[in-house]
């Protein structure tokens, strides 16, 4: 059954989420003359407008002591800072001076349906990766219409799905798709609204698209258009290019000016094309952690990209085309915090490492994965001397748990506070929950000190489940009793 707008489904969905939202917590910020710069040698500007400290050395966020929050929620922790995704949000929609223009969140980055909800009130549409990342969507309000279904692969089951829905638009990425898109189409008789996404071949620098597995080679581009014409089950809207990881700005037009061609051979084939999306890969200011290349804002890119882009689209005759661009990590990745807590120290021959309740696995998986770099803080030693070189562990039963090595600290001891920075994107939505370690919860802490539990930390009900349900080795009593044990002995 379609879901429209203002179903009853939806409306009860939103009623339900209402009804059990966890409320706000104010945790007592301190006062404005109560707060100092953190030292310069750990400020950075993207922090300073959230990071202070008190005059014991405790980092405060938005004016609240870590060890309030620790207090409160437990370690380790996830701190969202709501006013640096708003910030980050207004920023990138005022980068680019042109109409109509679509900002597009890339929710796979972050998926926590509190940061989704922040998102939509700044005027962002949504990027969905799945099916499941579609009904996130829906369950943070995002409207139909606003989403677009974006992957690699879509079973027929996929695209059935979102077209009772009612998506915007889905993206279809190979010639296969597009068969099967077509045969979804015909088979409930409904026209199949879709942007084809291309791989423009393009290199530039270290930059390059020829490796990589999105879109359409562009070789095959026309082929694929000459499909559709030949479908009128098909409508096509639009073209796609996946972005992903910019070195700098150039790949972005020299994308541009090769799609821009696919969009007037459509047009010659009688194809109003509406969009063209640009995907995303904009850098995260923290050239540490993330940026393979020189980071710029979006400002900086609009103000040379917008004037090209409407030349282009001047040019070629598209008249007045959506622009569409999809950041993700750009977004979130400075408003997540991981604290995690000291809980030894262990000196082997000239190096010392201390292993904190935090994991690679559980929090901080891009230091696998993409090898991050992430700037860590000594939260609760602000403003003690660092004195000793640490290697950074996790709790897991695996040697290669590192979250950090080599970092200048001061003296560490058990109980100490670690806070990891610039860990909004990524980092809870690729935890894992190896050796069956509950994955951290999450806070949201706004500009006034208020904090909201937005994610609680898992159960181990919810862990073994999947197995449980299939095997029936255990019942629920079994369960009970071990967490009712596991309270009783807090």
């Amino acid at each position: 059954m379609k879901i429209k707008k203002n179903s009853i489904q939806l409306k009860n969905i939103q009623y339900i989420q209402k009804q059990e939202k966890e409320p706000n917590f104010k945790l007592t910020p301190k006062k404005k003359h109560e707060r100092e710069n953190i030292p310069r040698k750990y400020l950075r500007a993207r922090w300073k407008h959230f990071l202070s400290q008190d005059k014991n050395g405790d980092l405060l966020i938005e004016g609240v002591n870590i060890k309030e929050i620790v207090k409160k929620y437990g370690s380790p922790i996830y701190v969202i800072v709501e006013e640096e995704i708003r910030k980050k949000c207004r920023a990138f929609i005022e980068g680019f001076d042109y109409t109509p223009f679509r900002p597009q969140y890339a929710c796979k980055c972050n998926s926590n349906l509190e940061v989704l909800r922040i998102i939509r009130e700044e005027g962002f549409d949504f990027d969905a990766s799945s099916v499941g990342e579609i009904i996130l969507g829906l369950l943070a309000d995002f409207r139909p219409e606003q989403i677009t279904f974006t992957n690699l692969y879509k079973t027929k089951k996929d695209i059935l799905f979102a077209l009772e829905l009612g998506v915007s638009v889905i993206t279809i990425d190979s010639i296969e798709e597009l068969k099967i898109a077509i045969s979804a189409g015909e088979q409930i008789n409904k026209v199949v609204p879709i942007m084809l996404r291309i791989n423009p071949m393009i290199k530039e620098g270290k930059f390059s698209t020829k490796k990589q597995q999105y879109g359409i080679p562009y070789s095959l581009a026309k082929k694929a258009i000459n499909l559709i014409r030949d479908n009128p089950i098909i409508r096509l809207k639009g073209f796609h290019f996946h972005g992903s990881y910019a070195h700098n700005t150039k790949g972005y037009f020299l994308a541009a000016k090769k799609i821009v061609k696919l969009a007037e051979y459509a047009k010659e084939n009688g194809m109003l094309i509406e969009m063209l999306d640009f995907g995303g890969g904009f850098p995260v200011e923290a050239p540490k952690a993330y940026c393979p290349g020189k980071y710029f804002t979006p400002k900086e890119f609009g103000e040379k990209f917008v004037p090209f882009f409407k030349k282009l689209c001047k040019e070629y005759e598209l008249g007045e085309v959506t622009l569409v661009f999809e950041p993700g990590k750009s977004i979130v990745a400075n408003a997540g915090i991981g604290i995690i807590k000291v809980v030894s120290n262990k000196k082997l021959g000239p190096r010392e490492i201390v292993i904190t309740d935090g994991s690679c696995y559980s929090m901080f998986p891009d230091v696998l994965i993409s090898h991050c770099d992430y700037e860590i803080l000594p939260g609760t030693k602000m403003r003690t001397k660092s004195t000793q070189k640490y290697d950074i562990t996790g709790c897991t039963c695996d040697c290669i748990d590192v979250i950090a090595t080599r970092r200048k600290m001061p003296r560490l001891e058990k109980g100490d506070l670690l806070v990891v920075m610039d860990a909004g994107a990524y980092s809870f939505v690729m935890g894992s929950n190896f050796n069956n370690l509950k994955l951290a919860p999450i806070i949201k802490i706004n500009k006034n000190g208020e904090t909201q539990l937005i994610r609680r930390r898992d159960r181990y009900s919810e862990i073994f489940g999947p197995e449980l349900d299939v095997l029936k080795l255990a019942d629920p009593t079994e369960m009970k009793y071990f967490y009712d044990l596991l309270r009783k002995n807090h």
